[in-house]
């Protein structure tokens, strides 16, 4: 499931089962690759924080049409 949190370019993807997890995370970054032109042209950094929470956004330091990922556990 992916909930917003506050602010537009900001998504968070928690799953219960890993098999949910691809699908989600799928679905949040097509969500901010439709804001992304509206945003700044930014491109999207995802952040897993465990192996079942991530958060998703729209990153100034990340070129507009790329993807990057971190890991901060």
């Amino acid at each position: 499931m992916y909930t917003n949190a506050s602010h537009e370019d900001l998504l968070h993807v928690q799953v219960q089962k890993r098999s949910q997890l691809d699908e989600q995370l799928d679905k949040a970054v097509t969500i901010l690759a439709e804001r992304a032109p509206l945003c700044g042209r930014q491109g999207i950094l995802v952040a897993r924080r465990s192996p079942r929470d991530f958060t998703l956004q729209l990153h100034p330091d990340v070129p507009y049409g790329t993807i990057q990922e971190t890991q901060e556990w």
